[in-house]
């Protein structure tokens, strides 16, 4: 049997699900037996069409069966589980009923199957705590910040922890901040993220950065919470677990309300200053680009000011169904995003000296191109202008 040293490094999480990203050949390996599928492949099983995450999710359901039955097929020295408590998971999994487990089992009581249950919940409680003394003591112990991170990734999901204690451990200077939130929120402060990363101490900055967008002492329903988080990134449902897990914000038991967690700090006055003067210090590239249909070279040409943060604004609203042009919208859909390419057609240089009217410009090299390619109808995406 296969066993991935990834199994003791990935987060919890990553864990259950089966697979991890590796960001240094952005693939995602399953941990099971160590395949890899790459991002921006289309793999086929079965007459249709996945994109590499969605074939990662099919290939251990149909080649493992499910995480559970991998982790709990593993040997006695790794899970600590007797043969006995490893086939009482299994029924329980599968859903039986006590009475039920006692007639497979030959022998004992519903009562003795009550107490089995009982001593594994002992079982799981102990865990939590030892996850938490071996975490104290690494901390205790002088342990380097790369170190304390690689630790807390490890357990992330075990056992809940103050963030003041996460933000210690990943020591977040001011530089690196606005650094990564410059390099996530490409449209700005109050815009959508490219991606979600997969290192924790980015996903803890993004986070944070998000937590400004609520306010502290109201209390809000799921829906809310999905809403504020869905104009951030498509998978509002990983953000909101996160903003759980990383206790940025916290929840009734039954889900029916959600706040900002007392204590949590959001984004002050003046570090909002800082960030848009770096904005506005950012030189990004301003120009006219297309956005090609790899499949059938349809096209779709624009202009912005941002060429970097108008292809992230366009799969945006390309996923959550905000495209005017249904057309287009519906072969996104249906192709998947892998088969659509973004390319620049041309830049527009911003003159160092004397006045400059970017949007005029931009506005006549748009119609240039327009006219030269005709990006309409069976040519195009471009809605023709009323």
């Amino acid at each position: 049997m296969f066993e991935s040293e990834l199994l003791w490094r990935v987060p919890l999480e990553e864990l259950k699900q089966g697979y991890t990203l590796d960001e240094s050949t952005d693939s995602f390996i399953c941990l099971i037996c160590g395949d890899q599928f790459e991002k921006g492949i289309i793999y086929k099983a079965d007459e249709l069409y996945y994109e590499a995450e969605k074939f990662t999710n099919l290939h251990i359901a149909n080649e493992h069966g499910s995480m559970f039955h991998y982790l709990i097929g593993l040997n006695k020295k790794l899970t600590g589980l007797s043969d006995l408590q490893k086939n009482l998971l299994q029924l329980f999994y599968d859903g039986h009923s006590d009475n039920e487990i006692v007639s497979k089992l030959d022998g004992g009581s519903a009562s003795t199957i009550r107490n089995h249950r009982f001593a594994l919940r002992e079982k799981e409680k102990q865990a939590r705590l030892f996850v938490a003394i071996m975490d104290l003591l690494e901390k205790r112990s002088g342990s380097s910040s790369k170190k304390s991170e690689r630790t807390s990734k490890q357990h992330s999901g075990a056992v809940h922890r103050p963030i003041a204690v996460r933000d210690h451990s990943f020591a977040i200077a001011d530089e690196e901040y606005k650094d990564t939130i410059l390099k996530y929120f490409t449209e700005g402060l109050d815009g959508p993220i490219t991606s979600f990363p997969s290192k924790e101490k980015k996903k803890f900055i993004i986070l944070q950065h998000l937590i400004s967008r609520f306010k502290a002492g109201r209390r809000y329903t799921e829906k809310e919470v999905n809403m504020l988080l869905e104009q951030a990134y498509p998978d509002y449902v990983t953000l909101r677990r996160y903003m759980i897990e990383y206790e940025l914000m916290d929840r009734e038991p039954d889900g029916s309300a959600y706040w900002v967690k007392e204590g949590i700090s959001t984004m002050s006055k003046e570090k909002r200053k800082e960030l848009l003067l770096a904005y506005k210090e950012t030189k990004r590239p301003m120009g006219i680009y297309q956005i090609r249909n790899t499949e059938n070279d349809k096209i779709y040409i624009g202009s912005s000011r941002n060429l970097d943060g108008r292809w992230n604004r366009h799969q945006f609203e390309l996923s959550m169904g905000m495209e005017r042009n249904k057309a287009f919208e519906k072969e996104w859909e249906k192709m998947g995003k892998e088969e659509f390419v973004f390319e620049t057609l041309e830049l527009l240089e911003e003159r160092p000296e004397g006045y400059q009217d970017i949007d005029h410009e931009l506005e006549t090299m748009l119609a240039k191109w327009i006219e030269k390619l005709q990006p309409f109808d069976e040519r195009g995406y471009n809605l023709p202008k009323n």
